[in-house]
């Protein structure tokens, strides 16, 4: 039996059984096998637990509830290897995905990031995604950086293996966008390699974390622009891109966010709050525009992006 002491599969769980085992055995049936740990968040049952103890898995449980991305970054913690990925428990990895892993660092060892391209999992069947991602051999990640302003955020963080001595861990003050926030930051001093087979099939369903928290994850978007991108970009047309694509995220912040939302937010204390804060401060259009009620903001907003003014 194949097997690398390369890498390790971290599933981080909670609560959710219902895809569990199938993503689990999409990790335990691969054609090279690795190290596979279930670390559990402190969920109500011992589902998790019994069904590792039958196939052997390694399993952590949490004594109390961390958080999300405070146990995603358990994860790298307790994994042993050199490189980790953490597979979504309602996701599905190809049976080759770490045999091509591996014959990607076999050719390029100085990689910290591996991707492959990816499909959507949908009650309507398995659909491509709308994304445009780099592949190949990128000795650093300025191309990753160009690609989230030309053609959006979309860097498939859910199926990248990871150098552990890079993961410097998610921030764990808010819980959005963290894994984007997380590789766009860093991205310029990681040496990446996109495989542009479809080696992963991520999962949509009703009981989707980004689908049910959704504007959580859009009050991180104009940040990811304007904070990360646009400094990190070496190019001044993609900077100037970046802080285009920073505007329509905070107008389709607020086509969906009313004023008490708002309010709220940016009462509390992260980076993203603080960020658009200080934009609400300095920016007159931009403060014209959150004072205006949030479902007039949204029928222009869709007007504009019909006819491809949204950027």
């Amino acid at each position: 039996m194949d097997y690398t002491n390369l890498l390790t599969i971290a599933m981080p769980v909670y609560e959710r059984k219902d895809y569990f085992l199938e993503a689990l055995e999409s990790a335990i049936n691969q054609t090279v096998k690795c190290e596979i740990i279930v670390v559990d968040n402190c969920s109500s049952h011992d589902y998790f637990k019994n069904i590792c103890e039958e196939k052997g898995i390694t399993y952590y449980r949490n004594e109390t509830n961390i958080g999300m991305n405070p146990n995603f970054n358990r994860c790298f913690e307790l994994a042993g290897t050199e490189y980790v990925m953490t597979l979504q428990d309602d996701d599905i990895l190809a049976p080759n995905y770490v045999e091509s892993f591996l014959k990607a660092h076999t050719k390029h060892p100085d990689i910290d990031v591996f991707f492959t391209d990816f499909v959507r999992n949908t009650p309507n069947g398995k659909l491509p995604h709308r994304h445009v991602l780099p592949f190949g051999y990128m000795k650093n990640g300025q191309k990753v950086i160009e690609y989230a302003v030309k053609y959006k955020l979309g860097f498939p963080y859910l199926n990248s293996s990871i150098k552990r001595e890079k993961f410097t861990g998610f921030y764990t003050a808010y819980s959005g966008s963290n894994d984007w926030v997380w590789i766009y930051d860093n991205a310029d001093k990681f040496v990446f390699y996109g495989d542009s087979r479809v080696l992963y099939q991520f999962r949509q369903h009703d009981q989707q974390d980004t689908k049910n928290n959704m504007l959580r994850y859009r009050f991180t978007l104009p940040y990811i622009y304007d904070a990360i991108l646009k400094e990190k970009a070496n190019d001044p047309e993609i900077k100037r891109k970046a802080s285009l694509n920073a505007f329509w995220a905070l107008i389709q912040l607020k086509s969906v966010a009313g004023r008490k939302i708002v309010n709220d937010f940016i009462k509390e204390e992260n980076i993203f709050s603080i960020y658009l804060k200080e934009k609400l401060n300095s920016d007159r259009l931009i403060r014209t525009i959150f004072y205006m009620p949030s479902n007039f903001v949204y029928l222009v907003y869709r007007s504009l992006r019909k006819v491809g003014l949204t950027g």
